[in-house]
């Protein structure tokens, strides 16, 4: 994509959004960044206030005003779509919400991708579409595994990256890749950008990480009579700037498709606490409970195609995982 065009980035004061930000800024891009949380993105503005070629606007993209005086005045060249609720628990106890923010403000936002003539869209997935895979499905998930999401987190996600191809098959000059992420952990090496709002996330690296920092160092495991080797459950932890990457190189290289990234290596709860001890030289208290229903022993990704569609590789281990994220939660506590 030509340098001179912007790359439009929803949500790109959240999370994973703002490592894209970085990773686009740093490869000359300039970046126009909205985003509905108004305290990510002053956070961001702060972040990155000595970068000459990013815009940032506090506004939800369903804002018309925003949205179109956004791709009038901005040459927007590209969008990386990361906008979205991503809570699996409140998208079941409140479904319409995640089918409203997830799938229908999405609509609008590809509404106006046609209408401004953006042909190039880079969607936030994630590996919540598959749903829980029987026994048998094998160590790692390819992207033709049936896709049975459970609850409206995963089904809303899905349901725009199936109205993503439907436009494409009838629109030849619209590109897009569909990035299915399983679990994002970490943070910018640097410290650059952080996630302000990691001390609400249900996922274990920040549950965990905040024990340690707060001093408590108690920590609760569901399940550890797992069929694995120390009886708790698998999970593939990406870091976000690997994930950065990817977006990227689907932007450079006009990658079209539906991918798995993650790193084709299992880590288990039990190797992350191990992990935790060992990077913040902290003891933790581990108590045993009751699995949870739900919780499938093993969900690790095979990136093979977006591997030999690109070349990318994940850069990061384990142990910088949990260190840079640690890092990060202590300059954000």
């Amino acid at each position: 994509m030509d340098k001179e065009k912007s790359v439009l980035v929803t949500g790109g004061a959240g999370y994973i959004g703002s490592h894209i930000v970085l990773a686009c800024l740093n490869a000359g891009y300039r970046v126009v960044v909205i985003d509905r949380d108004e305290k990510a993105c002053k956070h961001l503005q702060k972040c990155l206030s000595r970068r000459k070629k990013i815009k940032i606007f506090n506004a939800d993209i369903e804002n018309d005003v925003y949205l179109s005086g956004i791709f009038e005045n901005e040459s927007v060249g590209a969008i990386v779509h990361c906008a979205a609720d991503i809570s699996v628990p409140e998208s079941i106890e409140n479904p319409v919400k995640y089918y409203y923010n997830n799938t229908s403000k999405s609509i609008k936002l590809l509404e106006k991708a046609k209408k401004y003539g953006i042909s190039k869209f880079v969607f936030s997935c994630t590996a919540a579409v598959y749903g829980e895979p029987p026994e048998h499905v094998g160590n790692s998930i390819p992207e033709t595994h049936p896709c049975r999401p459970i609850n409206a987190y995963g089904e809303s996600k899905l349901m725009f990256e199936t109205i993503l191809k439907r436009h494409s098959e009838v629109n030849p000059n619209f590109k897009y890749a569909s990035l299915r992420y399983f679990n994002v952990a970490g943070s910018d090496i640097d410290n650059k950008v952080q996630d302000i709002h990691w001390r609400s996330k249900g996922n274990i690296i920040p549950k965990i990480l905040a024990n340690v920092i707060d001093g408590r160092g108690e920590f609760k495991i569901f399940g550890t009579d797992y069929d694995t080797a120390d009886g708790s459950c698998i999970r593939d932890y990406i870091h976000p700037t690997d994930l950065a990457k990817a977006h990227l190189l689907c932007i450079e290289k006009d990658v079209t498709g539906v991918f798995n990234l993650g790193t084709n290596r299992g880590t288990s709860v039990w190797e992350i606490v191990k992990e935790v001890v060992s990077v913040t030289s902290s003891e933790i208290d581990v108590t045993h409970s009751k699995r949870r229903k739900g919780d499938p022993k093993i969900l690790v990704a095979n990136p093979t195609r977006f591997t030999k569609e690109t070349g990318w590789e994940p850069a990061y281990n384990i142990s910088e995982i949990i260190r840079t994220a640690y890092k990060a939660y202590r300059k954000v506590k």
